[in-house]
């Protein structure tokens, strides 16, 4: 575990006293400090000494403390400080003692609809604020909601927002967890990704579940694109709402100014939220208060002793007292307890606690006996001896609610035993069992599973779009990750330079923020604009014409042909017909010794641009 920067009791910049380290981030260290000029507390924020190392980092940070404390908004924590100790970069915030949303939802709690709705008013309020004034969150969770002393909520972390994304190594659940559907392709993030975050925080803050949840990032990402908002019942009347705040289009989805305003108008006053700390649990029986007796008829709440059945329950109903029947005259006199039960009519009624011996003794025996057998029976069964032997199935690639279903007809159970990384078989299936398929076991005989978590994800590295097939190639190898640009996927960009990389794919993902290591990711190259397509139409004899039509692809991109075995004249022919350019290595390269092309690079068929130089290696 890395140490902090800062131990307890230093004196930053001689003015903040380090009281305590409250955690570390993904971009910060996080202290308790006290402000000794003006005598309260706050919050120092030290940039990771990972993320300080980058000047570029360094720089962002030192220009965003700059920016943040001018900024003044009612539901937006406040930047007070920010300078530079030993190296280390820091930022002072105003200390916010009442918690924050990820506290309350941990804590199972979720809020009203009309809470909800001034809960994303004024979030949504703040966050059109710090849109006006050129910042995007990029990063918006509940931990990032926090509470003043008043329960009123202010937004935290602008400053820090996105800062050390491009030096992540990779993303946890939690980091990926309100990612807009942009983010999960690896676009850039903003001002409506930071809309589409506050909506899933709203619908978890309504409903107390995810809206969209996974066991992998990689799962929990995929889920999200192109998918609408969950329907459910607790979000009352802004079901709409937040569905337009989460469309997967950032060009239809609200902004921050309109997703303010409407939610506004779905709340009761303008009055904001105020959340106010709940106190810690207190035990079921603690809450009841005892009461004195009541005199009058009516309700009387039990005690807590009555509910735990330590005491007598006062609230037992009394004995009721039966009229005498005609055989038990109403002159006797009255027993001591309760009054005997009759026997039916034609009956002798049998003295209380006078019941024969023998029948009594007799009883008892057959308790025992029935217990006995029933004891020797489970112990039978649980040995197996009456039951028959059954073929232990094959369980793998399947589920675990598949897997007990084919298990159910045999008797045999289902126990998960762990959980391990797969790279071939998929996430939540079986991995292995124990025993082995083909096994003979008995009916009651437990099976037990491994249950795959599905591939190691590596996070892909920022910056592939825009570089060559080259380049991207050989940085993804490092990465143990393999890359291919075939001239299949080529495609028209205004915007991507001719021959660079216009888009990663994995499988139909385009962008993935992350793929299983040792996978193949697609490098679909640019084609510069759209080119242009002339048709020639030329009459022929009689009312028939014929049509030509030609693509001009003029100095765009072409396939690297296959010369591999050619000899130098047919090299030439070759090179010549592609508008390339070559070099060669090897035994009698640059010279005609050269006979025959054993390899080329790049590999035919990889999109090069019109008049590149590639790469042939010759041999005598």
């Amino acid at each position: 575990m890395a140490y902090p920067t800062f131990v307890n009791g230093h004196d930053l910049a001689g003015r903040y006293r380090i009281l305590e380290q409250l955690g570390v981030g993904n971009t910060a260290e996080v202290y308790l400090a006290e402000d000794q000029s003006l005598h309260r507390t706050v919050i120092v924020k030290v940039l990771l000494p990972s993320l300080a190392a980058h000047e570029g980092v360094r720089r962002a940070f030192r220009d965003r403390i700059v920016r943040a404390a001018t900024l003044s908004h009612p539901h937006l924590a406040r930047v007070f400080d920010g300078g530079q100790e030993s190296g280390a970069i820091f930022m002072v915030t105003e200390y916010l003692d009442g918690g924050s949303l990820e506290d309350v939802l941990a804590a199972g709690q979720t809020l009203s609809v009309d809470d909800v709705a001034r809960l994303g008013r004024d979030v949504a309020s703040a966050l059109s604020y710090v849109h006006a004034n050129g910042f995007v969150h990029a990063d918006l969770s509940p931990d990032k909601l926090l509470f003043d002393d008043e329960g009123r909520v202010r937004l935290s972390d602008i400053a820090l927002a996105g800062l050390g994304d491009a030096y992540r190594e990779h993303l946890s659940l939690d980091d990926v967890r309100y990612l807009s559907p942009e983010q999960a392709l690896g676009e850039p993030a903003g001002p409506e990704s930071d809309v589409y975050a506050l909506a899933l925080i709203l619908f978890e803050a309504a409903t107390g579940v995810s809206a969209f949840d996974g066991f992998s990032v990689d799962a929990v990402l995929r889920a999200r694109i192109n998918s609408p908002l969950p329907v459910r019942v607790e979000l009352g009347t802004l079901d709409m709402l937040l569905a337009q705040a989460a469309v997967s289009d950032p060009r239809l989805r609200l902004n921050a100014d309109q997703f303010s305003n409407r939610l506004g108008a779905a709340v009761t006053d303008a009055a904001p939220l105020v959340l106010r700390n709940t106190p810690g649990e207190i035990p079921i029986l603690a809450q009841f208060t005892p009461t004195e007796p009541r005199t009058s008829i009516g309700f009387r709440p039990p005690s807590p002793d009555q509910l735990s059945g330590t005491a007598a329950h006062p609230l037992t109903p009394p004995v009721r007292v039966r009229t005498p029947r005609f055989d038990e005259p109403a002159g006797d006199p009255p027993r001591d307890g309760p009054p005997r039960r009759t026997a039916p009519y034609g009956y002798e009624p049998m003295p209380p606690g006078r019941a024969p011996r023998t029948r009594r003794t007799g009883y008892l025996v057959a308790a025992v006996l029935i217990l006995i057998v029933a004891v020797a029976a489970g112990a039978v069964w649980k040995l197996g001896l009456f039951s028959q032997d059954h073929v232990v199935p094959n369980l793998t690639n399947l589920t675990s609610a598949q897997a007990s279903d084919v298990l159910k007809a045999d008797g045999f159970t289902l126990t998960i035993d762990q959980h391990a990384v797969s790279q071939s078989v998929p996430a939540n299936d079986i991995l292995s069992q124990s025993p082995a398929a083909g096994t003979k076991e008995k009916s009651g005989f437990d099976i037990t599973v491994t249950i795959s978590t599905g591939p190691t994800l590596i996070a892909l590295p920022k910056g592939l779009v825009g570089e060559t097939c080259a380049y991207d190639t050989a940085k993804l190898a490092l990465l143990k990750i393999a890359a291919q640009c075939p001239a299949s996927e080529a495609r028209a960009n205004p915007i991507i330079p001719m021959g660079d990389v216009a888009v990663v794919l994995y499988h139909t993902t385009r962008n993935p923020p992350s793929v299983p290591v040792h996978s193949t990711v697609v490098l679909a190259l640019s084609t510069g604009p759209s080119t242009a397509t002339t048709t020639t139409t030329t009459p022929t004899s009689g009312t028939t014409t014929s049509t030509t039509t030609t693509t001009l692809a003029g100095e765009g991109l072409r396939a690297m042909p296959n010369v591999v075995g050619m000899d130098q004249a047919q090299v030439n022919a070759a090179m010549a017909k592609a508008a390339l350019y070559y070099v060669t290595k090897g035994p009698g390269a640059d010279t005609p010794a050269w006979t025959s092309v054993v390899s080329e690079v790049p590999a035919a068929g990889t999109m090069v641009k019109w008049h590149a130089t590639v790469t042939l290696n010759v041999k005598e």
